[in-house]
């Protein structure tokens, strides 16, 4: 089983790989709008673990966005096909706390005192899943679901909750959609300035840039407070900051089931991206980790 840091190595290298194929569509590289789900637990695969695992259905070609582990698959009769490859994922494991008077740990969910102390801290590592298509189910009872699990959100809840983030939103510049981290708002085209593409239709343009900027926002010292991870290089910082945001759309529009679309000035940084992803893999992993944390701000 891969370590963590080799997940996040091997996924790495497959994103540069694809970035290069297909002349950057970043947001073409995570499928369409289902997310993926574990097949056991019913439950939405999160942050990194949501891109992998995405990028990886859409890659293969499988049909279905949904996983398990193979113990998971077992214990609902279903057996993974000889010579299949797991897709590698990371699982996150908690700090452990242990009573100073007896060294056992403590219940998750304990309050902290002066009777605990810390024996470890939190650490992820290696886990490795399986697709359904992966699977023989002839001797199981579960049944690939028809309708994928995830809530169908309308037009007006989006709406809803974009007015839930409390962050402002005006238009004064109707040729240009950007955030202004000094005022701390953000400006947008009217949707009604938004125009149908080849890839997808005006409204799901408008709202795919939206999450975009809505990425950038919560990088505001009144909410996550993201700090500049390359002071003295302002290329490398413009190009993370650019990832986070990108990355942080695709999370949103998968939540929201809005498909990802092209931002026009995509190409311009692509190259930085490249660049930075070869010689540092900590600079995709910690780009989604940052991702992960505006959208996990806003969606609990």
């Amino acid at each position: 089983m891969a370590t963590a840091q080799q997940t996040l190595e091997q996924f790495a290298k497959e994103v540069i790989a694809s970035m290069k194929k297909n002349n950057g569509r970043w947001e073409q590289m995570f499928g369409d709008n289902i997310n993926a789900f574990n097949s056991v637990t019913t439950n939405r695969y999160r942050g990194i673990n949501q891109l992998i695992l995405s990028f990886t259905s859409e890659s293969k070609k499988y049909k279905n966005n949904i996983w398990a582990s193979y113990k998971q698959w077992q214990s609902v009769g279903a057996q993974v096909n000889k010579g299949a490859k797991g897709t590698g994922i990371i699982f996150y494991k908690p700090s452990v706390y242990v009573s100073k008077k007896t060294g056992n740990p403590v219940p998750f969910g304990t309050i902290l005192d002066g009777s605990t102390e810390k024996k470890s801290w939190s650490v992820m590592r290696g886990s490795t899943v399986f697709n359904v298509d992966q699977v023989d189910l002839s001797n199981s009872e579960y049944k690939i679901p028809v309708v994928q699990f995830g809530k169908q959100y309308s037009i007006k809840e989006i709406d809803s909750f974009i007015k839930s983030t409390n962050v402002t939103v005006k238009h004064d510049d109707v040729n240009r959609c950007f955030y202004v981290p000094s005022k701390d708002y953000i400006n947008m085209t009217p949707k009604e300035f938004f125009k149908d593409t080849k890839d997808s239709d005006a409204t799901v343009n408008y709202y795919s840039v939206f999450f975009h900027e809505l990425t950038h926002a919560t990088g505001h010292e009144s909410r996550l407070n993201r700090k500049d991870k390359f002071d003295n290089d302002h290329k490398k910082s413009y190009a993370f900051e650019e990832l986070i945001a990108e990355t942080g759309s695709i999370l949103f529009g998968k939540h929201f089931k809005i498909a990802k679309t092209v931002r026009p000035n995509h190409a311009q940084y692509l190259n930085s991206w490249i660049k930075a992803l070869e010689n540092d893999f900590s600079f995709l992993s910690g780009a989604i980790a940052q991702a992960s944390k505006s959208f996990e701000y806003y969606v609990k």
